[in-house]
């Protein structure tokens, strides 16, 4: 035998650990952590954010789904038209703005004396929603004061009673 022959032969049995199979479940355990690491990592950033948000009584809405889609299409079957605009931004330091929504009936006539309630939120910050109940101002015109400071679009719902029809209406709205 030659030297060579000897170095090839030393190392096919500095190789041969692979076949005997020392070194698998060092791998596999290796990969079993790495694979908890992962996981583990991932719920940390996921539980430290604060803008993540869970839809307020889902679960009640969604038992009640059937009375809620009648009542978002109630405002659609009476053929009201529901218009929502904003002001411009006040020159205080929360940044307010004057939401408007004017209500009219199919002939175009206002809708006065609705009980009128809002919900809007900004889709990037959900969890901060901003809830209140707007004033009648006539002619079908019902307002309040928000600070809606964050451009973009925001989702607008609104709850609106009147004469015994209950109507929920979603909208988006821009602000700049």
């Amino acid at each position: 035998m030659t030297q060579n022959q000897s170095k090839d032969n030393s190392e096919i049995k500095n190789l041969s650990f692979l076949k005997r199979g020392k070194y698998w479940p060092a791998i596999i355990v290796g990969m079993l952590v790495l694979h908890a690491t992962i996981i583990l990592g991932t719920l940390t950033v996921i539980s430290a954010r604060h803008d993540l948000y869970v839809e307020p009584d889902y679960y009640a809405k969604s038992i009640d789904w059937d009375n809620q889609r009648e009542m978002f299409e109630a405002a659609d079957k009476m053929g009201w038209v529901i218009e929502i605009a904003t002001g411009e931004t006040t020159t205080n330091a929360d940044q307010t703005r004057v939401l408007s929504v004017s209500i009219k009936d199919a002939n175009g006539d206002p809708i006065d004396r609705a009980l009128v309630e809002l919900d809007c939120y900004h889709p990037a910050y959900a969890s901060n929603r901003l809830s209140e109940v707007l004033l009648g101002m006539g002619d079908g015109v019902y307002q309040t004061t928000l600070a809606m400071n964050t451009p973009g679009y925001w989702n607008v719902h609104l709850a609106i009673r009147h004469q015994g029809v209950q109507a929920m209406v979603m909208q988006e709205i821009e602000i700049r």
